[in-house]
């Protein structure tokens, strides 16, 4: 099981090719041009259940969000679609990484069953100074088995 689910994370996404020349931090960054940030919202358990022998098994999702800067001229089509396309190439890889289960691994039981998946990307805010700051949600679904002693299994 990864302990540090947001440093393991932000250091899968730094492999992502859309996000080659992006500087990705596990915080929130001021906006400048070609950083990003990623920060957790939150894990909640979405069941629990116990077997026979004493162990608990809990449902969890993680919730993530990616915030990216991005440059965004006024006025300069060719610069907002090439922004779009990259938040589309991002969600696309981070699909087939899921699919091919190459994503990281969250928990420590049925991890073959595990998602990392992404919606409501879109962009957030954009200044005169010709910076874009765009938002993409990440979820993480993933299974944690305890011992009847309450470690982990």
């Amino acid at each position: 099981m990864n302990t540090n689910i947001l440093t393991t994370l932000c250091a899968f996404l730094r492999t992502a090719p859309a996000l080659r020349d992006i500087t990705l931090a596990a915080e929130q960054l001021p906006p400048a041009p070609f950083t990003a940030g990623l920060w957790g919202r939150g894990t909640a358990v979405k069941a629990t259940r116990q077997n026979l022998w004493g162990e608990t098994r809990q449902s969890r999702r993680s919730e993530f969000l990616l915030r990216l800067c991005l440059p965004l001229p006024p006025g300069d089509d060719a610069a907002a679609l090439q922004n779009v396309q990259r938040l589309e190439t991002l969600q696309a890889w981070l699909a087939a990484q899921s699919a091919a289960h190459t994503a990281p691994i969250f928990g420590n039981y049925d991890t073959d069953a595990e998602t990392l998946r992404t919606a409501d990307a879109c962009m957030e805010r954009a200044d005169a100074g010709g910076t874009a700051c765009y938002t993409l949600r990440l979820w993480a679904d993933y299974t944690v088995a305890y011992t009847e002693k309450g470690e982990l299994a």
